[in-house]
Formats: structure tokens, sequence, C-alpha cells
């Protein structure tokens, strides 16, 4: 494995890092590498380093993959490498942006200045002899959303992948108001028009390899032209999910309410346009790799607004604190803006919470359900945990309804709940409820949540101390899943606090729940206890857990009235 990471003559469109799909969730596997293999040649302990990672208890992944070398390399080599935070060449290190994000403070600010250094081409990846590179993405994503007001996952698959030249921006441009134009136009489905538009472009960029009839995927040995399409549709769509993501731990944009689409956060306005003034859209071009990991490891050779103390006084009196001490240093101004921040955020999640409980969402909510369903919000997974907590809001009477999952300045969903806490965490006066969801289904369901909801159960109701329930939510509830919890909560078990209590709903269920609660003006938090007790009480007589599951099926419209 030499320097050169990767010629880009293979690619003909702009490409993001798939893996890990949150870029929050490189800083323990660059901690994990950096602490216990710091000092040694890459190429020599990949395999060691997967068997780290494998081994350790974020690592998501069941079966031991055949090349573990070259699943090291998949996880190091891209974000991790890309964007500076780790040194492979000589030897593995990690440098000084990589101190700054393991350090956790202030990671948006990290992550926007690495991500503004990622240019093609680079050292890292040498210039194509087919399409000239010229371009730094995620600069000029921001100004694409900046440009346009808004920009949906569609829009960066079918047109932002195109703008691997900078000259090719106001082109961009155009083919996406054309987008937006022909779409009012178009007689069949949208999802037609999406289809025929994908195919359309794919064909122009694709061009030549069709022509040269370079059909064949990596993923599959069926060679036709139909097949090229599909492949290439799906990549430029993983690719666009995965722009969307790694922009969001800026927290630079933030989600439409309602339409989803991508737009610049309205808090953080003037940070975006003193970056897009500030920061050159021409690639540098380097004498050497030494320079080139000099710019790269160093966090500060990017220049954010709040690097400028008069624009950071500013934004902090902007933002309402007027009486602010301005013989302060930049870190702890920092510090205020970020104390402010959070004051705001937690003020913009009460005015959600208000905004839910008159019931005006609802029709918000169960469209929202519906997308989810057919995976047409950015992050379906995310989306579910945002709409179940905006649901159980909604239905108002608990003395407060905690989503764990993380939400950005404007109240929209930006990161899951950490690894160690139920999705969502409701109290009563005399009872507590935690409600898991998941978009996965079959034995990957049973898998993922067979041992981590009861575990999230017995220290919920262990630190509460009052009785608790689980309300499990799922696309379906697959059979393994099912039968786990029936005899699950039949069970004394000392590491979940004795019986479990879970009910497992499917989203269609969860939705009749809901409505039935509101129709029946909800208001009584003892209806909502005796139902899921009676649910459970059914669990510990009945025979087994398909009669179970038809008893919680229509025991749902009555349990309100």
């Amino acid at each position: 494995m030499g320097i050169i990471m990767a010629n880009l003559n293979k690619t003909k469109a702009l490409f993001a890092f798939t893996s890990p799909r949150t870029i929050e969730k490189i800083i323990p596997e660059i901690d994990l590498l950096t602490t216990n293999l710091s000092g040694n040649k890459w190429s020599k302990v990949q395999i060691e380093y997967f068997d780290l990672l494998f081994a350790s208890d974020f690592y998501k992944g069941e079966k031991y993959p055949t090349d573990p070398a070259f699943a090291a390399r998949d996880r190091i080599n891209r974000s991790p490498k890309v964007f500076g935070f780790v040194a492979l060449n000589p030897e593995v290190k990690l440098t000084e942006a990589g101190k700054l994000l393991l350090s956790e403070k202030r990671l948006d600010e990290t992550f926007t200045r690495q991500l503004l250094k990622f240019q093609l081409p680079s050292p890292y990846h040498t210039q194509s002899k087919t399409v000239d590179f010229s371009v730094k993405p995620y600069l000029e994503l921001l100004r694409l959303v900046k440009e346009l007001g808004s920009l949906s996952k569609t829009e960066i698959a079918l047109f932002f992948s195109q703008l691997t030249n900078f000259n090719k921006f106001d082109t961009v441009i155009s083919k996406i108001k054309d987008f937006q134009a022909n779409s009012k136009k178009f007689k069949g489905s949208r999802k037609m028009y999406v289809s025929a538009c994908f195919e359309k472009e794919i064909l122009e960029i694709f061009h030549q390899d069709i022509l040269d009839k370079k059909l064949k995927t990596r993923e599959s040995s069926e060679i036709s032209l139909q097949k090229f399409i599909r492949t290439k549709r799906s990549n430029m769509k993983d690719y666009a999910d995965a722009f969307v993501r790694y922009i969001r731990a800026t927290e630079l944009v933030t989600f439409q309410k309602r339409t989803f689409r991508l737009i610049i956060s309205p808090q953080k306005v003037e940070e975006v346009d003193y970056l897009l003034k500030t920061v050159n859209r021409i690639p540098t071009t380097y004498k050497d790799i030494i320079e080139f990991k000099k710019y790269l490891f160093n966090p500060f050779t990017v220049k954010l607004l709040s690097d400028n103390k008069d624009l950071l006084i500013n934004k902090i009196k902007q933002l309402g604190l007027l009486d602010i001490d301005t013989s302060l240093n930049i870190e702890q101004l920092k510090d205020k803006l970020a104390d402010l921040s959070i004051s705001i955020k937690t003020k913009n999640i009460e005015e959600r919470k208000r905004e839910l409980k008159d019931y005006k969402e609802l029709p918000d909510i169960l469209k929202v359900f519906e997308q989810i369903k057919k995976k047409e919000v950015p992050d379906a997974p995310l989306f579910l945990e945002w709409n179940v907590w905006r649901a159980l809001v909604m239905l108002n009477y608990a003395k407060r309804v905690d989503g764990n999952f993380i939400m950005d300045i404007d109240g929209m969903p930006l990161n899951y709940a950490p690894g160690m806490k139920p999705d969502i965490e409701s109290e009563y006066n005399d009872f507590g409820i935690i409600t898991e969801v998941t978009m996965s289904g079959g034995h990957t369901q049973y898998k993922m949540e067979s041992e981590s909801v009861p575990r999230h159960f017995g220290k919920a109701k262990e630190l509460l101390n009052k009785e608790m329930y689980c309300i499990f939510i799922a696309p379906k509830i697959s059979e393994g899943t099912l039968a786990h919890y029936f005899n699950l909560n039949k069970m004394n078990t000392k590491l979940y606090g004795g019986k479990t209590k879970i009910i497992p709903l499917s989203i269609e269920q969860f939705i009749t729940f809901l409505k039935t609660g509101i129709e029946n003006n909800f208001n009584n938090s003892d209806k909502l206890k005796n139902w899921l007790e009676e649910q459970w009480g059914n669990n510990q007589i009945m025979e087994d857990e398909d009669i179970w599951s038809n008893s919680i099926n229509k025991s749902i419209l009555k349990w309100a009235s």
C-alpha cells in the first residue's frame, strides 16, 4: 500500500464515502487504531486492527470477513485518512486534526474545516486522463444549497454528482432548475419522471463507457445496459445519501420542515456566507505530499467565521447576548457561543413540543410515517425515531417525553441516540415507558434488537425506580423478535430487572394506536398503563406468541376509550 491512494481514471462523477454511514462513527475507530497501533507500518497491522475492531463493542457487523485486511482499509483509508484525521505513511499516527476530533469539542467545527479541505485531484487522488477534476465537493455542495435555497437528495444524486469541476457550477444549477420545471409538466407519476431523468443523465455521464461497451459492474456478472443503469443509479443514490449525512455533521445545513430538503440552517447563514467568500474554490497544487499533509493535518488551515474575534462577538450579540466581555479570548468566546446555541436549541425543542400538543401536526406526522415506509426521507431509521417521538409528545399527558437522538439547533434530527441509551424515554406519575424503534426486519432485526432492547429496559427500570414498560416499533415485527420477547416477558432475568414488559408493534399498529388516542381525547395516563399491563398479563397466560400478537392487534382500537 504505497502513498498514492487512488487515481481518478475509473470515475466519471463525484463520489462520497459510504462507510461509515455517519462520519461521527469514525471517532471510536480512529481512537482504537491510534491508541493500540501508533508507530506501526499500516500494511503490517491491518488484520490486527480489524481483529481489535471486530472485538469492540461499537462494531456492528456479525460475520468475520473473508479478507480482514481489506475490511480494515475500508474503514481507515477512506474518511479517517482522506479528511486528515490519521496519517498512515510512513507509520500510523494521530494527526493534530485527529487529536481535535478525539477531544470531541465542537465537532461541527472540526468536521467543517476538514471536509472543506477535501479536493479532487489531490496527492491522495491523482488526476484522471478523461475527466478534468477540479473541485472541493463539500464547498460546492454548500454553495449549491445556498444558491438554490434548498436541495433534495434526488437532485444531489442526479446533478451534484456531475460537478466534477467548479466551472460546471452554473450548468448544474440550470439542470436542477430544468428538472424542477419539467417535473410539473410531466404526465406520469413522480417516480416515473425521476427514473427517466436518471436514465438520461447516466447515458450522458457514462457515454464513453457505454460506447466502449464497458458495461460490467463490480456488483454483478450480468452484463446489460439496463443492469448498468440500475447499478449506477443505486451508486449515485448511495453517494447522495453519504454527502447529505456528512455535510449535516457540519451543522451548517438542516432539513426544511415538511419537505426534508437540505437548506442552510437559518442560524448559520453568516457562517456559510463567510466560508463561500473566503475558501478558495480552486483546488491547491502541492509541490509534494509533505506540503499537502502539512496543510491537511493542521486543523486551523481553514478559517471559520468563529475564528475571527470581531465576527464572533457580533454573532454572539445577534443570538441575544448583548453584554459580552470583549477581553475574553477566542476559545472562551466560542464556549459562550456554544452555551447560547444549546439554550436556543433547548428553546426550539420546547417550542416544537408545544406545537405538537394541539394535534395540528397529526396529518404531517402520518404523512412522514408514509414517507418513512417508502424510504422517501433522508435517513429512514433516524426519521423514524424523530417521528415516533413527535407522536408520543402529541399524545401528551406524560411528565416528559425525551428523544435521545440528537437534534440540530433548528430542532431537526441530526444523529442517532447513543448506543447506551433507549431511543425515547417517557415518564408518567407512577410508571415509565421506553420506546425502541428500528427499520430492520427479518433475522437482522432479531440480531440487532434481541439483546439491546431488554438491556435498556432493565437499566431504565433501575434508574427510574417505577413500573417500566417498553414499546418496540418496527415496519414489521419479525417472527424471531416476537418469539424472543414473548418468552423473555415470562422469565425472571436478573440482568433485565426481573420479567421484561416489552410490547411489540408494527408501524401500522403504532399509527392506529396514535389515532385511537387522539380520537378518544386521551387525557388519563392510567388508561395507557392499564392497556400496557393488560398486554403483558395476556403474555403470561397465552399459549404462544401468535395468539398474543393477535390479541394485541385487536386491543389497539380500544386502549384509550
